[in-house]
Parts: C-alpha cells; sequence; structure tokens
C-alpha cells in the first residue's frame, strides 16, 4: 500500500509518495491574454511562454477552500497519468488542512477524498503539526517547540509539547515544570520551510502506528463524518 503525503497549500501544493522526494506545484489554475482560449492547471504554467499577463484562479481564498471545481482540476491533474498516477485502489493519502478550518470545508473534503477518488485511508492534518513532527525527530532531546507557520494566507504561532498542540494558557505553567530552570530558548529555520511540513508527513506515513491515525474507506463508508471528527485533531 502506498502512501501519498499532500501539503495542500493555498500558493503551492508539496506532493509526493512517502518513498520519494517532493514535488512543489502552483495549486490553480492560469490563463494568459495570449491564451485566452486556454486553461493551464497547476504544472501547466511551465508552458506558458509569456507570463507577463497571467490570470489567476485559486482555490483558496482567505485561507480556506472555496472553490471546489479548480481544486478538483488541480488534483485531477496531480493524481493522474501526467504526474502521480495514483492507484487509489492501492493508496492513503495524508492531507494538509487550516487550523480552525470549517466542518462543512471538511466535510467536503472527506467525501472527494472517500466517495469520488475513493483513497483507502486519508488523514487530514494540520501543516504545523507535520512540522512539529519532523521537528521532534530530527532533535528527539527537545520537550518542547513553538511552530511559526507563516504561509500564503495566514501566520500560525503553535506550541507543541511531546508532540501534541497546547492550549494557550497552558504553555507557561506546562513548559516551565517541564524546562530546566537554566533552560535555552532557540530559533530553528528548516533548510527548505516550505517542503518542512511534507517531510513531516513523509515521516509520519513510516510510523508505525500510522494505520491507527488513519480514517479507512471502510471506516468511512460505515460512520460517515462522524469518525473523522473524532479522528482528526484540527
Amino acid at each position: 500500500m502506498s502512501t501519498l503525503v499532500l501539503d495542500n497549500g493555498a500558493n503551492f501544493a508539496k506532493i509526493g509518495y512517502s518513498h520519494e522526494k517532493v514535488s512543489v506545484i502552483p495549486n490553480g489554475q492560469f490563463r494568459s491574454k495570449t491564451s485566452r482560449l486556454k486553461t493551464f492547471t497547476a504544472s501547466q504554467l511551465d508552458e506558458i511562454k509569456d507570463p507577463s499577463g497571467l490570470f489567476y484562479i485559486l482555490p483558496f481564498q482567505k485561507g480556506y477552500l472555496v472553490n471546489w471545481d479548480v481544486q478538483r482540476k488541480v488534483w485531477d491533474h496531480l493524481f493522474g497519468k501526467d504526474m502521480f498516477k495514483v492507484d487509489f485502489a492501492d493508496t492513503n493519502i495524508v492531507i494538509t488542512e487550516p487550523y480552525f478550518n470549517f466542518s462543512s470545508i471538511q466535510d467536503t473534503m472527506n467525501e472527494i477524498l472517500f466517495e469520488e477518488y475513493q483513497f483507502q485511508s486519508a488523514l487530514r492534518i494540520n501543516a504545523g503539526s507535520l512540522s512539529a513532527h519532523q521537528y521532534f525527530h530530527e532533535n528527539n532531546s527537545e520537550l518542547c517547540c513553538i511552530v511559526v507557520d507563516s504561509s500564503f494566507s495566514f501566520t500560525h504561532i503553535v506550541p507543541y509539547c511531546r508532540g501534541r498542540k497546547m492550549k494557550e494558557d497552558r504553555v507557561y505553567t506546562e513548559v516551565r515544570a517541564l524546562a530546566p530552570v537554566e533552560y535555552q530558548v532557540s530559533v530553528v529555520l528548516p533548510q527548505n520551510p516550505i517542503c518542512y511540513p511534507w517531510e513531516g508527513g513523509k515521516l509520519l506515513a513510516e510510523n508505525p502506528d500510522f494505520e491507527e491515525m488513519v480514517v479507512t474507506r471502510e471506516d468511512y463508508e460505515e460512520n460517515g463524518h462522524y469518525v473523522c471528527e473524532e479522528k482528526f485533531d484540527i
């Protein structure tokens, strides 16, 4: 069973199988003044010879996925024969979504992933959680970190302790109790920040407990959106 990791950003999609390298691809469609009758999708942007008069059609507005027609076309392109050739009957997906995502958007994503594409299982997760997972893997002696996720639409600053998101009113008490009196604070900028969450997703897909984190298509067909709400900590 293969696992496809998709950090579905508002500007770029970072995508690749967990056993391969990541590809960074525009998440949108484009039209050019010189090619008004043709729409270019995702990586087809490279085919436009004159980028000076581009019109962007993005699936995200103000940080949330609202244009599902465009997103479907981008995903069709990414999952199709010209890109990742996804065999949905034998593929899991790890996909990111924003913090505080609307339940209506989550429900639509569930339906598209399970009912239209028919992935075998799915894990919806925040990009910041994947970054924290990658950070703790690279720095296994660290107890806590703060992820500054500065992306196309939002900047979120989220504390994690042992890989878990922490609420603001608990941060000082718990970090103070865990850290030595002479603790030091460091700021780490990953070598490739834009792909850091994807690397965390790749790592997560190789976790021995990965099967316990996902919702399978069988679970979804039996329990609907409820099982996703129970499983995913968004």
